[in-house]
């Protein structure tokens, strides 16, 4: 092994929210995290670069804004009839060739490996580039054995894969929707959209704890011993545990739906089912703290953590209502965007004590060059270059969820929650950016679509009151910041 340039491991927990963990003044106590975070550096507002997995992992891989990548600037729901993937697996999001963390690590004598249990972060849409190695789990749909012999899986897919034959089809089941009433038509709407609902949740294995976990760790396993022999290493994982699609039949006697556009839309009450759907995260999290801690206590066997920097980190955030918005890719509010961020240093298999709280907000694409000068040898730790930006950012590229559009369109007229649910989509669909400076945030909207509001975070940390006419002057100072790429 290389002595003198640390393993980095890079744990990315998708979808994990700061505000809820114990460690960030929460009240969701996870012991493998919170012993962590005691003894290494945290990050306490560390700032997604986008709403959602894809933007967040290209920002991270190439070290670029969001709003600076083509690739990720489309307006999905404009563009809806050919954009009819509803896992976003037909986009490729980095160019092959194209320069990204894996590769100039690789270049610089890293060996480089990828374990993901996302459909996202897969080779198919380019997130992998540059890894000399990728491994998924059963959980990727798109590279998994077992679940592509299974027809429930396999024929949306392939449906998926063709435009023109999804679009032919949808005009088929709309013209023999025409000989109905109208209730009825309604009924029938929402009642297959529940029936799909469950399906796809049954498939994705929403009503068990593990979503990936425990297969990932004996893959990761499988290679360690290996990698250390080798190093130095650059390994990064993406946990899918805290995603939506949560075990709510493991707390409620109840079915409990989670389809985010019948609660934005008013179709159902989001009250008593976000109850339910927190209370399945937890157990979720829990179970996942559960799987890394003795994925690090392997780790440590291995010889991995005799020299290594490890990194915790969430992709992007969860809404549950609040500020009106479900789940992520929504506009970037806190809920959304702030993420958990702990750096720790291991020698000898023990976490070096730094003890260290930075409060000023830090973007996690600028870990892109802190992880290089680790590369490059010029430090052994995440370094305070973390802090040096004057301004953060965060950039909501609209809403994602667009494979149904085309079907909403044709039968909204006849449908009140076809209508309703493409309306939801409408108003959250407006392009967004948070900027950071200080204890100031700005969400200015593009194009003047919604009202720009300014929040003074350090005395409101939850952004409930908008002080944009009282602090003017800032307010146009990050406004100006926000329009630059």
């Amino acid at each position: 092994m290389d002595s003198k340039r640390p393993n980095i491991i890079f744990i990315m927990l998708d979808t994990a929210r700061a505000d809820y963990l114990s460690a960030y003044g929460g009240g969701l106590e996870l012991p493998g995290f919170d012993r962590l975070a005691r003894r290494g550096t945290v990050y306490l507002n560390a700032i997604s670069p986008g709403t959602y997995t894809a933007s967040s992992h290209v920002s991270l891989f190439t070290g670029r804004r969001v709003a600076s990548i083509s690739q990720l600037m489309e307006d999905r729901l404009r563009n809806a009839d050919r954009n009819t993937d509803p896992f976003l697996v037909k986009s490729r999001l980095i160019r092959e060739g194209e320069p990204t963390l894996a590769s100039k690590l690789r270049g610089l004598g890293y060996n480089t490996l990828l374990f993901s249990s996302n459909p996202l972060v897969t080779r198919y849409t380019g997130i992998a580039e540059g890894f000399s190695s990728v491994e998924y789990t059963d959980a990727v749909a798109i590279a998994s054995r077992k679940k592509m012999k299974n027809l429930g899986v396999r024929a949306p897919l392939a449906l998926v894969g063709s435009d023109a034959a999804r679009k032919r089809l949808l005009e088929l089941s709309y013209l023999v929707s025409r000989m109905m009433p109208r209730n009825r038509l309604d009924r029938l709407y929402l009642s297959l959209r529940a029936r799909l609902n469950r399906v796809y949740a049954r498939e994705a294995g929403s009503y068990s704890l593990d979503m990936g976990a425990a297969p990932m760790n004996k893959i990761v396993l499988s290679r360690s011993k290996k990698a250390a022999e080798a190093g130095p290493n650059f390994l990064f994982i993406n946990y899918m545990e805290a995603h939506e699609g949560y075990p709510t039949n493991l707390v409620a006697k109840e079915y409990v739906e989670q389809d985010k556009w019948l609660y934005l839309s008013g179709i159902l009450d989001a009250c008593d089912a976000v109850r339910d759907i927190k209370a399945a995260r937890d157990l979720r999290l829990a179970y996942l703290d559960s799987q890394i801690a003795a994925l690090l206590s392997k780790l440590r066997s291995s010889g991995l953590l005799d020299n290594s920097v490890l990194i915790l980190s969430g992709d992007h955030g969860q809404g549950f209502m609040e500020h009106g918005q479900m789940y992520h890719s929504m506009f970037p509010y806190g809920e959304i965007v702030r993420v958990p961020l702990i750096a720790a240093r291991f020698v000898n298999g023990r976490q070096v004590s730094t003890r260290e709280r930075i409060s000023v907000p830090v973007s996690l694409t600028s870990l892109h060059s802190s992880i290089m000068e680790i590369g490059h040898g010029r430090r052994d730790e995440v370094d305070g270059s973390m802090t040096s930006s004057d301004y953060v950012f965060s950039d909501h590229t609209g809403i994602t969820e667009v494979w149904d559009a085309y079907l909403l369109k044709l039968i909204r007229s006849r449908s009140k929650s076809a209508d309703a649910i493409y309306r939801a989509k409408i108003r959250q669909n407006a392009f967004a950016t948070a900027v950071y400076k200080g204890r100031y945030k700005l969400l200015h909207f593009r194009n003047g679509q919604r009202r720009d509001e300014l929040y003074d975070i350090g005395d409101d940390p939850g952004e409930l009151q908008d002080i944009s006419g009282e602090k003017r002057q800032v307010a146009r100072e990050l406004t100006a910041a926000a329009m630059r790429k």
